[in-house]
This record gives structure tokens, sequence and C-alpha cells, in this order.
């Protein structure tokens, strides 16, 4: 073709750029074949995103779902949740409609259930019907037990979602509680990047507008264990800061500048796909996360937003020491994490619960720190923090649990209100406030892979000895392994037990079991357990991790182009199963081609993310055609200028 047309492609195996009949080839695979699923699965046409449920309280839950429908525009769902693994036996259905303003996702608040039980729920489309996911609403009675896997910080790039795949073994979990980073939003090959994994993040620029976050979380929901793990427990999640961007408070971030637009069109961006992707009930307009789920007498969480509901800017570089910056400032009883509205509602829920146990989901780590400051944490507002645990030590509020993500490794603490608190007793814990159990990330980056030294090095074992003997109140550290956290909760004891991979570099390896601790009830102290608490038998049923309904087979799959409306340019995201030529047409209302920007190319099995260059057509309805193999795909999109 004559005229000039731009084309940038991030896909499985290559980067290429079309411009006036030049290819350039950028090789660099996006997952190593060997280790790797398919990137879909073509049977779950057209929820290939699965299914996932969240936020279960006594008497309803959030299910969850996305439809790529084959045409854009309103789409209707079906749903229903029943008492049974095949849905026969449903308590409750209805019919929904999604459509691009909301990425084609779907949420149902379903109430009127029973609590402390066990449900099954699918969706429908026309004759097919999307996996069965399994749910469990809260207890309001007294239980013998409550149990929780915990999880954070999960970077695609970084290697195998293997965490993921053991936990969702588990029968025997109430729900997830995940402390944010569920995505990571730089750029291909960016922090983070193994070139042992080689797997990249799509779409390849980092996550700066809505469509943009918007494919990323799309791209990490294809991923079979996550998809897994959705299926089978419903999670109870808050964000951090790399669903936004790094370091982020709520008038800017660490890896945000003025080059890349406005900060809060960015952090509104942010919150929305999270709100449409993560089966969250929804608090208000303003994209409040901060919240409390009560599970009866035993147990009452509250999740909070230490990261965009109410924190000042963050001070000096994150981590250096206290001399570095302005100490008048950084200990001033101004200085907020929460921000006060966050700070009332935790401190007088926690007066007036009357629950044995009182779990707070938290991003970032609270215990006090000597000899490290990592200005990013709670160590960078210690008067609050300070007055926060003065209060559980005043108003007798006792058998408080932190739970932490954020930090990449394995942290145990006994909490005094403050570094060398005269009050605390490290032999005996007399005088401690609560505790804090750290779960170590998921695939991101630990101590030696910062490090690029071997798990277990003298670098590793030198920073585990000055943290413990400058912070007795610390009473475990493990720096070097990816896994995730269980927390059991009986009436008499708390306890945390913490799994670690084998590998994050190969899919599906083994895990082991690490240490566990405990605190009895009354004493905000830490023993370290014998033994883990054993898997509880029996449990429920497992629903298969096919679908219902056999469909077609299905070798490809656009899941939408973003923007639409669109101006200058818009990207398509796709999905492929087999190798595979693949053109690209743009075509009027007429019939007519206006615009070939790729033309019968070898794609292998991936996701893609194409950028095409539309500046020289005029405004009006368009349609947009994939050539796959043997598959073709139309959609609508507009273009205005």
């Amino acid at each position: 073709m004559n005229m000039i047309f731009g084309l940038f492609i991030i896909c499985f195996g290559y980067s290429i750029t079309f411009a006036d009949s030049t290819i350039v080839y950028e090789y660099g695979r996006l997952a190593k074949t060997t280790n790797d699923a398919l990137p879909f699965d073509p049977a779950l046409k057209p929820f290939y995103h699965g299914v996932a449920s969240g936020d279960p309280l006594s008497d309803r839950v959030i299910i969850w779902t996305r439809i790529t429908p084959d045409m854009d525009g309103p789409t209707e769902v079906s749903w229903v949740i029943a008492t049974d693994p095949a849905c026969l036996q449903v308590v409750q259905s209805g019919k929904v409609i999604t459509d691009q303003g909301k990425d084609y996702t779907v949420k149902v608040d379903v109430s009127g259930l029973q609590s402390g039980m066990h449900y099954y729920y699918r969706f429908g489309h026309g004759t097919v019907s999307s996996l069965i996911g399994r749910t469990k609403t809260a207890a309001t009675e007294s239980v013998s037990a409550l149990r929780f896997g915990i999880a954070s910080c999960a970077n695609y790039q970084q290697g195998f979602f293997n965490a993921y795949a053991h936990m969702a073994m588990r029968n025997d979990l109430d729900a997830i509680l995940f402390l944010g980073d569920y995505i990571y939003e730089y750029q291909a090959r960016g922090y983070g990047y193994s070139e042992k994994v080689g797997r990249l993040h799509i779409p390849e620029q980092e996550a700066v507008t809505l469509n943009d976050y918007r494919i990323r979380y799309s791209f990490y929901r294809l991923d079979p264990d996550l998809r897994r793990l959705h299926q089978l427990h419903p999670f109870i999640g808050i964000w951090d800061d790399h669903e936004t961007a790094n370091d982020s408070w709520p008038g800017g971030a660490d890896n945000h500048q003025a080059t890349e637009g406005d900060w809060d069109q960015r952090k509104r961006a942010g919150k929305k796909a999270f709100m449409e992707w993560l089966p969250i009930r929804e608090q208000d307009t303003l994209g409040t996360i901060y919240r409390r789920l009560s599970y009866g007498p035993l147990c009452e969480l509250y999740m909070l937003d230490t990261r965009l509901e109410g924190r000042d800017k963050p001070m000096g570089p994150k981590d250096t020491t206290s001399s570095a910056i302005d100490t008048a400032i950084w200990q001033s009883p101004d200085r907020t994490l929460l921000g006060k509205k966050q700070y009332d509602w935790l401190t007088s829920s926690l007066k007036q619960t009357s629950a044995t146990w009182k779990v707070i989901g938290n991003q970032v780590m609270l215990m006090p720190l000597d000899g490290f400051t990592n200005q990013d944490s709670w160590e960078g507002y210690p008067a609050e923090r300070k007055a926060l645990l003065s209060g559980f030590r005043k108003d007798l509020i006792n058998n408080v649990i932190f739970v932490t993500g954020d930090i990449h490794s394995t942290w145990i603490s006994e909490l005094p209100i403050e570094k060398n608190d005269p009050a605390y007793q490290s032999s005996t814990g007399k005088g401690s406030t609560s505790v804090e159990f750290v779960t170590p990330s998921i695939t991101s980056a630990n101590i030696n892979e910062l490090l690029n030294t071997p798990p277990g090095s003298l670098q590793t074992q030198f920073l585990i000895l000055q943290a413990k003997t400058l912070n007795p109140h610390i009473k475990d550290v493990e720096l070097d392994s990816h896994g995730y956290m269980i927390l059991n909760l009986t009436p008499e004891k708390a306890q945390a037990d913490w799994y670690f991979v084998d590998s994050t570099t190969i899919r599906r390896k083994g895990e082991k079991f690490y240490k566990g601790f405990q605190t009895l009830i009354g004493t905000n102290t830490l023993q370290q357990a014998s033994s883990a608490i054993a898997t509880r038998p029996g449990g429920p049923v497992d629903p298969s991790d096919t679908p219902l309904s056999i469909n077609e087979e299905i070798t490809a799959l656009a899941i939408g182009n973003y923007p639409n409306p669109c101006s200058d340019h818009t990207l398509i995201h796709y999905v492929i199963a087999k190798e595979a030529h693949v053109t690209i047409q743009v075509i009027d209302i007429n019939g007519n081609e206006v615009l070939r920007p790729l033309n019968a190319f070898f794609h292998a099995p991936g996701p893609y993310a194409a950028r095409i260059d539309i500046s020289s057509l005029p405004s009006g309805t368009y349609f947009y055609r994939l050539l796959i193999g043997t598959s073709i795909i139309t959609r609508t999109m507009t273009i205005i200028h």
C-alpha cells in the first residue's frame, strides 16, 4: 500500500513496527513455551477470564465475571447461585446488562443468602455457560475456627503464580485476604522482569490510562492459576501502590512524571479498573475501599487504605536514615497515613466491637524498625502509629492482628508502641499491644533477587541478624522466599503459617511449610508453633475447571479495542491459541476496506496488543476485522476527531 500506516504490536514472540512496508523485529518471548500454559482456554468462550466472588457478608456476596462478546454493544448476562456444585438447586437468579463502559465486566451483589454456607454460581449468555464458581458467606454464629489465605505482590513478569496454584488446591479457606499489588504498572522488561521466566507485560508501555489498566488486568486474569484461585475462594482485597503507580499517595507517586499527564486522572483510572476487575463491593462513587466485614463473634476484619485515602506525602528517599530527613516534620503529630476520617473510623470500630479477634488488613509494614527507615511504610508516620498503638493499651483493646504485604518478605513481630518502649519486655512479650504477620510476595522481587545473590547468602543473613538484634520485638525474618500465609483463628488462639513455593521460574512446582507462630487469647504476644495447623478433612466439593457446557473450538479471541471511541489511534487487544497468520483490516460502513495495517504476518500463540494509527480516517463508525488462521472476528469502533 502506498499510504504510510503505523502499527506497533506487543506480542508473544516479537515486537514489530510496520511503517511504509518496513518491518523491524525485536525478538523477546512473552513466556518460555516449556513452562507456560495456553494464554487462554478456548473452551471458556465467552467467559475467558473465568469467574470470581468477593466481600462476603452473612447474607450476601459479590459474584463476578467478564464476558467477551462477539459484537460490541450492551450485552445481557444471566446468573444463578445454588447450593450444589452442579448449580441445579438454585436459590437466586437474575440477568444483568454490561457494556464497554464497564469493560464488559459483570458484578452482582447477591443477597438473601444464609450465613456461613458454601454456594456455587455460574453465568450464562445465550446457550453457553461460564465455569462454576464456589464461594462462602461469612458466619454470624459461633464457629470453632476460621481460616484465611493471605497474599500480596504478584508481578507477572517476575515469575509464575505458583503460590496462587497451591492456595487454590486448599478447600479449607473461608476467604483470601489480598493486601495489594494485584497488578504492576511497569512497562514490559521494566521493574522485576526476569529473563529466565520471560513473561512480558501487556500492554508494553507503562499503564497510565484507563485503557492501559484495563488491558493489564485482562492480561493478568487470563493466567490459569489466578483464574482458578478466584473460581474457588472469595477475595477480600485492597489495593496498594502498583494498582496506580509506585509509592503513590493522594497527591502523586514516585513513579508518575509530568510527561505522563494529570495524576488525578491517572489515579481515577487505576481505581476504576480495580473496581471493574475485582469482586469488591463498592462503598461509594469516590473509590473508597476501607471497610469492615464481620465473621460473627470470632472475628471482625478491617481492611485499610494506607495508600490513596489520607496519606501525607512520603518524605525523602524511601530507604535512608532518619538524619537524611527533617526530623521535626517526620515526627509531627499532624502527619497522617490513614487520614482523620479513616483513623477515627478504625479506632471507634475497634472500641465498639465484641469480636474475639480483630484482624486488620494493612498494606505497609507497621512494626517499629530500628536500623532501617522505610518512609513509605508506617515508619514514615511514627506519631500516628504511636497514637494508634497507645490507644490499644489505654483502652484495653486486645487480640488485634495486623496482616501486611508490600515488602516482599516474611516478618513476624510483637508490637510495642514505639522503638525502645520502656513498657515492653522482649523476653516475655509483656507490654506488647498487638502482633503483626507479614506475608511474602507471590512473585515480586525479594532481597536476594534484588541483591542478585543466592538465597540465604551472607548479605541476607547479615540483614536478618541486624533487624532482630536492633529490634527484639521482631521474632522472625525471612527475606528470600516467595509464597503465602494462612491465618487460622479459634476462640483460644490465632496461628499464622507461612508456605514457600519451590520456584517461581518453573510453573507448578511444589511448596514447603516454613514456620508457624501463634498468639494466645488475651496475651498480644507470640510464640513459635510446633507444627502447621492441619488441613481440615473433607470440605466442600471443588467445581470443575472446565465449562458446564461444551463450546466450539476457539483458536482466537478479540478482547476489545481501547479506546473506543478513538481519535488518533486505538489499541486492539487479542489472543490466539495456535500458530497462525494474522491480518487486520479496517472496514467502513459501506463494506470498503480503508486500512490494512497488518497483512498475513505469522503469530506464535499468546496475547497481543496492536496499536493502529487511524488519524488519517474521517470521523464515523468502522469495523475492524481480524483474520487469524481460519477464524474471522469483526468488531465495531467509532472514530471521533
